[in-house]
């Protein structure tokens, strides 16, 4: 018996969603079930190739990469140039065939800035197109090789369509999972490159050392093979930048493979671009405080202090414009006693805040954010506390916040977009506890297990208000699905935020997750108007439908997230743990699906049943995505 799962393993897909993005299948891969001696075999069927151009397209498009890129400032006439000027750049530049650049620079020297300007400037080369990725710690969007992998396919795709037929195959096997796995992306990338007749194709990354550890191995492996067996007669080339870290010397590999370019070597180009910066600074700031021409006496003592680095310059330059007071003294006196250690300098930014509890609070919620926060989410997160019981009791929240934010933390946070960013990565690793005691009273001194714990409060907080009872999301018709959706998002300015990441901030919680139990009982309570309030919201930006499954109960959710202590916990308490949804079957069917090992074995140990399309079955015959007959004879 062969059964299509078109209908019903897609919650109740329609072609009228074909207009909203992400994956409508409720399977990851093929899942081949065997039971009663015949073989269920799952999978998406055949589409259309034109309708499997759009649906790849967004698939791909899993990050913000241009905002990203957005981010960065942009750089003063006459900087940067010094790269394309250099031996190393033309022997990548003029190679025939696939090759890797590796540009390297100390922390605060300008690598970000120079990127995007080598975006910029090879976008203007002839027959080339240029693609990026811009790593950030600071956000889960950019942190991860499958996302950097995406972007790049997504604009090689957008600026030559024909080239998604590459892609075609993985999608038609896995669905929206193929953009989950580093191997098969960089394979389509490869083939699309070698099979695509698309001239010259430069991929550029920025901060590699940004990437989280576990899929940049995997990158690093193949970035690392230009030119291979694939590639050896195409012109795909990559630039990357990254701090020149040791693992990261040891991964890029050895000459052969690798042309870098040391621009921590580079002192006489980088201080000649430093000059530049400072020239236009002081010409900025002459134009802001109505000095034409007053204040070049600024130049020599810049020059002598900024040591290298564009970080520092810039942040004395915000400094000087932040001053109460515009006097060569006063100016003088900035420059001539900021510390040329960032730390200290960063210290005494921070010591400046009057109200230090509550600067702290700003920036352990920017450190444990899943994404940069807009100043409206912020506003809310900063004030909501566990007492809150409606919006009405937070009161006023102020216009102007960006203000609020500035006089508390001064020039150590950024708004860019209306988000708020730590001013560089270096800010954050200068709050972050390591294993190093730190100096004054701020540097080490954000534990991210603290700063995650008041981050997954906050979320929960915010869940529990009642105007999610009172005034329950409501989603009926998918032709108006982005507009009712928007407009109940503008309305409640912090649910977006936290109905899509209360899960995995409670996830990593670990063994702090008991004090906040019978908090995230009442948000997952079966059926409840605020279950599905925030279910609805998770549920489309995950799944790209608003056809949650409405059915499910607290035991049912928490097998789906990966909630492996609250799982055992209400297996202990009893209840309809047997309990099924009409389409997704019952928590072990959902943990089989997440493929989670943990959770999977807890619900054998229970005896929990299995459920597809009406009929119970025996989990041990399922095939993928688990070995259970292993975990159950362990």
């Amino acid at each position: 018996m062969n059964i299509s799962q078109s209908n019903t393993f897609t919650e109740g897909r329609s072609s009228q969603q074909s207009n909203i993005p992400g994956n409508y299948s409720a399977n990851r891969g093929d899942h081949n079930i065997i039971g009663s001696g015949n073989t269920i075999n799952i999978n998406q069927g055949d589409a259309n190739l034109t309708s499997n151009h759009a649906k790849i397209l967004q698939c791909l498009y899993t990050s913000k990469y241009e905002s990203h890129r957005n981010r960065v400032r942009e750089p003063v006439e006459g900087t940067c140039t010094w790269v394309t000027e250099h031996q190393k750049y033309k022997d990548w530049w003029e190679k025939e065939t696939s090759g890797l650049l590796w540009l390297s620079a100390d922390p605060g020297c300008g690598k970000s800035v120079t990127a995007s300007f080598l975006v910029s400037y090879l976008k203007n080369q002839m027959n080339a197109i240029v693609c990026y990725f811009f790593f950030k710690d600071d956000n889960d969007e950019q942190r991860s090789a499958t996302f950097a992998l995406c972007a790049l396919l997504h604009q090689l795709f957008s600026q030559k369509e024909s080239l998604c037929q590459y892609a075609e195959e993985a999608f038609k096997r896995k669905g929206e999972g193929f953009t989950k796995e580093v191997d098969t992306l960089w394979d389509i990338l490869v083939k699309a490159v070698a099979g695509g007749h698309c001239g010259n194709v430069i991929f550029v990354m920025d901060a590699l050392d940004e990437c989280e550890e576990g899929s940049l191995d995997r990158l690093i492996h193949h970035i690392t093979r230009l030119p291979g067996p694939q590639t050896t007669h195409i012109p795909l080339k990559f630039l990357v930048t990254s701090r020149p870290y040791h693992k990261i010397e040891m991964r890029l590999g050895s000459p052969e493979t690798t042309i870098r370019l040391k621009g921590e070597g580079e002192v006489n180009a980088l201080t000649a671009d430093i000059t530049r910066v400072i020239d236009e600074g002081i010409k900025n700031l002459e134009s802001y405080w109505k000095q034409p021409g007053g204040l070049g006496y600024l130049r020599n003592l810049l020059e002598s202090s900024a040591d290298r680095t564009f970080l520092w310059v810039s942040l004395v330059l915000g400094i000087l414009k932040d001053s109460a007071d515009a006097s060569r003294q006063e100016f003088t006196n900035i420059v001539t006693t900021a510390p040329r250690d960032l730390a200290e300098l960063y210290t005494k930014m921070l010591d400046k805040s009057t109200k230090p509890d509550k600067a702290r609070r700003i920036l352990n919620i920017v450190v444990a954010a899943a994404r940069p926060l807009t100043l409206r989410e912020m506003n809310v997160a900063f004030k909501i506390n566990r007492e809150h019981n409606s919006i009405k009791d937070l009161g006023d929240l102020p216009e102007g916040f960006e203000r609020t934010v500035k006089n508390l933390c001064g020039l150590f946070v950024r708004v860019i977009d209306s988000k708020i960013y730590l001013v560089h990565q270096t800010a954050r690793e200068f709050l972050i506890k390591g294993s190093s005691p730190g100096h004054g009273s701020w540097q080490y001194t954000l534990c991210p297990g603290d700063s995650n714990f008041i981050m997954t409060d906050i979320c929960i907080s915010y869940l529990l208000l009642e105007e999610f009872v009172s005034d329950p999301l409501v989603l009926v018709d998918a032709h108006n699905i982005r507009e009712g959706l928007f407009d109940y998002l503008q309305k409640y300015a912090f649910l977006d935020y936290a109905a899509r990441h209360w899960t995995d901030h409670y996830r990593d919680l670990k063994d702090q997750q008991g004090e906040l139990f019978e908090s995230i009982r009442l948000i997952c309570e079966a059926g409840s108007r605020r279950f599905l309030t925030w279910l609805q919201v998770y549920w489309f930006h995950v799944k790209g439908s608003y056809y949650c499954p409405k059915d499910w109960t607290h035991l049912m959710i928490a097998s789906w997230l990966g909630q492996e202590t609250v799982v055992a916990r209400l297996l202990e308490e009893g209840g309809d743990i047997h309990a099924r949804g009409k389409i997704y079957g019952t928590a072990l069917n959902l943990a089989a699906i997440q493929e989670d090992e943990g959770i999977t074995k807890i619900l054998l140990q229970r005896n929990v049943k299995a459920h597809l399309f009406g009929e119970e079955y025996n989990i041990l015959h399922v095939k993928r995505p688990l070995g259970l007959t292993r975990l159950v004879h362990n």
